[in-house]
């Protein structure tokens, strides 16, 4: 018998046999008894593993979304009832995924917006947890953002309206040690990191919804009283937005895009201050480095919340190359104790 029971049964099924017995396994590794008042039970990672020799059926509820709106204004994502079955975007279309990213203060949550296609909220749930839908490791795309989540983890994701809440079915590889215990236990995470990994994802999903709805985590389709050392008996709600996320954060440009210096050259995000202050600077990233263009903005302060910020360059006489653009906290205390977010850009004429 191979020692790589998954490439065992792509090869089974490459050859016209039945897998048998390790396919029940797998189907009863994944999923539990339990069903919501819908009597359905969505599953992303999970389904992708089995999909090489079964088809699986992920459905999604309809309902009608509230105003409120946890992100800056997105598309409202298509909801369809588990009769008609799911409408996946066939198109990727930008959604704000949360990784962890570092700070003065210790660890915090950092928005990124991933071209993604398919079920809205399936897709950013997958995104978060690092795991892109052709079931490879997704990566964020700034390189100081990352993924606090064990490898093997899936994730199904669903909302119910008749409960108001968002459900994250959680999973690991069979194949992966004891998975149960992989995920109830933080493993070599700090506290702090696993608390923000449950907050990643409570963001994530209400994003994709574009509403607050609480969070229900779920291990193998059963309710769980913890994930990742972090108790979870009941929904939870997101945390305060001061404490968890950081307290700037870019938008747009994306990392790693081209500019025209033709083109006024606009930066926009969310940041909460001293008085309001953000400072965003576009710093030479190759040969002497030097800053090359400042522009200060106000975005808010006091609230517990991020407040938006935009400014515009003029890069006309910047020269062609990579440059990196900053945009930081103020700190009165004079200790530089500044929160920043930054992306690579690449200026062309």
């Amino acid at each position: 018998m191979s020692d790589d029971p998954v490439r065992e049964m792509l090869r089974e099924v490459a050859d016209g046999v039945e897998p048998g017995d390790r396919l029940d396994a797998i189907r009863s590794a994944t999923s539990g008894g339990r069903r919501t008042s819908r009597g359905w039970w969505a599953t992303g990672g999970v389904a992708l593993v089995a999909a090489s020799v079964v088809t699986a059926l992920a459905l999604t509820t309809g309902g009608t979304p509230r105003s409120e709106d946890p992100d800056p204004a997105e598309p409202t994502p298509t909801r369809t009832t588990a009769t008609n079955g799911p409408r996946p975007e066939q198109e990727p279309r930008a959604r704000p995924v949360y990784y962890l990213g570092d700070t003065p203060d210790g660890p915090r949550l950092y928005r990124e917006f991933r071209p993604l296609a398919g079920d809205p909220l399936q897709v950013a749930v997958d995104a978060a947890i690092g795991r892109g839908q052709d079931d490879r490791s997704l990566a964020p795309l700034d390189p100081d953002y990352w993924v606090p989540w064990p490898e093997t983890t899936w994730a199904g994701a669903i909302v119910d309206y008749d409960e108001g809440v968002i459900e994250i079915s959680l999973a690991a590889s069979p194949f992966a040690g004891d998975p149960e215990t992989d995920l109830r236990s933080r493993g070599t995470l700090s506290q702090a990191e696993a608390e923000l990994a449950v907050e990643q994802v409570i963001r994530t999903a209400q994003a994709a919804v574009q509403e607050r709805l609480p969070v229900r985590f779920l291990l193998y389709n059963e309710i769980t009283d913890q994930v990742l050392g972090v108790p979870t008996s009941e929904p939870l709600a997101e945390g305060s937005d001061l404490e968890v996320l950081a307290h700037v954060s870019l938008s747009d440009p994306s990392d790693g895009a081209t500019v025209d210096n033709d083109d006024p050259f606009t930066v926009k995000g969310l940041g909460n201050s001293y008085e309001g202050n953000i400072v965003t600077e576009i710093q030479r990233h190759e040969g002497v480095v030097e800053i090359v263009q400042m522009e200060p903005a106000i975005a808010g302060t006091y609230e517990d919340k991020l407040f938006p910020f935009e400014v515009t360059f003029d890069l006309t006489d910047v020269p062609p190359g990579d440059y990196l653009v900053t945009s930081r906290t103020d700190d009165p205390s004079g200790e530089a104790r500044f929160h920043t977010d930054s992306r690579r850009i690449t200026i062309v004429d």
